[in-house]
């Protein structure tokens, strides 16, 4: 009987004293979390972050493959081959291009999955140890909190190490379980590889947009890009609205290699949605974001004078 008394007591010690350890740490506890707070998962920070995923989400994905048994030219060392290649498209099995098509779109999407909810935790956890600073603050912080939290802590750290290097890193190549080109007697030694690259998204730019009574001047730019790239295609869709944004009329579509575009012939006092994005390449695996703005042409009978948007 003594010896269970004595086991308990032991036991009741190292609990009390483990509660001493946690309590007599609190000071250094916040000192780390109130670091992080300023630095990692500052207000600013955290909108960085978010701003990087907006990008990753509303860009467009494309594979891409290269023909490492020639040395390339000075073209194919800027200018990847494509699987529209009219080459590429006699020698590539279809079956095995479009197994790696969806190869490719199934690792995008994974990956945007991925990132979303490593910045929804990372919104979690900083909402967490802001709550656990309050506490702290008031007196209210114990031992089972403290714990809690230095848990929190480690996991909040790893969530931002995990979406910043997976920010940073390239997409890489795809593993490709078959070759897209068959070994065969009768087909040349071509070997392939296959890989994801990325173009961010086309924005509307709607500080520079301009509307008469019956023309629209619109503008627009690739998220990140330092100067124009003219070997870019984009789409432009035009759909009345009338007479109230919420009934869509007429549709029309068309495509430039420019950077801007004047939309004539329009009706005074009527809303149009223009709709900007890329023109879809064959070798698209993933691309949703489409950006749209709705405008309303200048009414002549109200006499307004024509004005910038």
């Amino acid at each position: 009987m003594d010896e269970v008394k004595l086991a308990c007591s032991s036991s009741d010690e190292r609990g009390a004293q483990e509660v001493r350890t946690q309590m007599d740490g609190l000071p250094d506890l916040c000192k780390q979390i109130l670091q992080l707070l300023c630095t990692r998962l500052s207000d600013h920070s955290i909108m960085v972050k978010q701003e990087e995923l907006r990008l990753m989400q509303r860009s467009s994905y494309y594979l891409e493959i290269k023909r490492h048994d020639l040395p390339p030219t000075a073209d194919e060392q800027h200018h990847p081959m494509h699987i529209s290649d009219s080459m590429l498209w006699n020698l590539i099995d279809t079956w095995r291009l479009q197994r790696a098509m969806a190869l490719a779109s199934s690792q995008v999407e994974l990956l945007l999955t991925m990132m979303g909810l490593l910045y929804e935790e990372i919104l979690s956890g900083c909402q967490e140890l802001k709550a656990f600073i309050v506490a702290y603050n008031q007196g209210l912080a114990d031992s089972d909190m403290a714990a809690h939290i230095q848990q929190r802590l480690l996991q909040t750290c790893e969530y931002l190490n995990d979406f910043e290097s997976r920010m940073a890193r390239n997409l890489g190549p795809l593993n490709l379980r078959n070759q897209l080109i068959p070994n065969t007697s009768n087909s040349p030694r071509i070997r392939l590889s296959a890989s994801l690259a990325i173009k961010l998204p086309v924005k509307i730019n709607r500080l520079e947009l301009f509307a008469t009574s019956n023309t629209v001047d619109l503008h627009w730019e690739v998220a990140g890009e330092q100067s124009p790239d003219l070997d870019q295609e984009f789409e432009i869709q035009i759909q009345s609205l009338h007479p109230t944004t919420a009934e869509h009329g007429d549709v029309t579509k068309s495509t430039c290699q420019s950077y801007s575009v004047q939309v004539t012939n329009l009706i005074p006092g009527r809303y149009y949605e223009f709709s900007i994005k890329r023109v879809d390449a064959v070798n698209l695996v993933y691309g949703l974001w489409t950006d749209t703005i709705v405008l309303k042409t200048l009414d002549v009978s109200s006499k307004e004078q024509d004005v910038p948007v």
